[in-house]
């Protein structure tokens, strides 16, 4: 799986079509990168890599893994010059199968609301998942928890690094899959909390004629009551349902309309 991943990942132009942030993007170069590296090794000594505990850095400019503790190889199997030379989708190519593209969509997600915040808000960006490596060699899974958020913004704020701490879990009998949340404080001092498995959907994520389609699907109208009621076309309510299914991360009708059912959405 890890082979023909990775050849499939390198094969989307440096992970564009998985992780789009510097799609659009040009070059940008910090003065100070040097210094934020070598504090991350401080740091990591200063938790003196306490048994099933790793640190990982990953930069969003090229995908590559900017820093991460040298015990990843023997906990995973996997080498250091393995994941130095493969970066992000070398990470991801030892991730469990179910666990890998739920664990890319996911940051695609908080990557969609960080471009929205402000800069202050950026800052406040907290993330936590629970997953699953495969080591390499006896394919057993080794669990991680893991906190992570962005550790260099810069002043126009473009995501550059993030941080990642994950701790091993050994009583994982509880655990039945990929899980995730994350968190930021808006301006006005709210703290906006997402969870898998939570339906919760700002509402400023709809533009006014999603959110009328989206309260008509809900009602239970097919799209051609919609087009007629709304005097647009067929295709055009179709468009719409497409652009609803992405925001609300649906993956069918029917769970768009179990989401949409969960929404005080007027």
């Amino acid at each position: 799986m890890g082979i023909s991943l990775i050849e499939e990942l390198q094969k989307q132009k440096k992970l564009s079509e998985f992780f789009s942030y510097w799609k659009d993007k040009g070059p940008v170069s910090i003065p100070d990168e040097k210094q934020i590296i070598e504090d991350l090794k401080k740091l990591s000594q200063t938790l003196s890599m306490k048994e099933g505990l790793i640190m990982g850095c990953f930069d969003y400019r090229d995908l590559s893994l900017a820093f991460f503790t040298k015990n990843i190889e023997e906990i995973s199997g996997y080498s250091a010059e393995y994941l130095e030379s493969n970066g992000v989708a070398g990470v991801i190519s030892a991730l469990h199968p179910d666990d890998a593209r739920e664990h890319v969509a996911f940051n695609n997600k908080v990557l969609e609301h960080f471009n929205s915040a402000s800069l202050e808000e950026k800052k406040t960006f907290e993330l936590s998942y629970t997953l699953r490596w495969l080591h390499k060699f006896t394919q057993e899974e080794i669990w991680f928890f893991t906190k992570a958020k962005p550790y260099l913004i810069d002043e126009h704020g473009n995501f550059i690094y993030d941080l990642h701490i994950g701790f091993q879990v050994t009583n994982n009998e509880h655990l039945t899959g990929y899980d995730w949340s994350f968190s930021y404080v808006k301006d006005s001092g709210k703290k906006i909390l997402y969870k898998k498995g939570d339906f919760i959907v700002e509402k400023s994520l709809l533009t006014k004629k999603e959110k009328q389609i989206a309260i008509m699907i809900a009602q239970g109208m097919g799209s051609q009551e919609i087009a007629d009621a709304l005097s647009i076309s067929a295709n055009t309510v179709f468009t719409h349902r497409k652009k609803i299914l992405k925001k609300l991360n649906a993956k069918n009708t029917a769970e768009m309309i179990r989401i949409l059912s969960n929404l005080k959405i007027n």
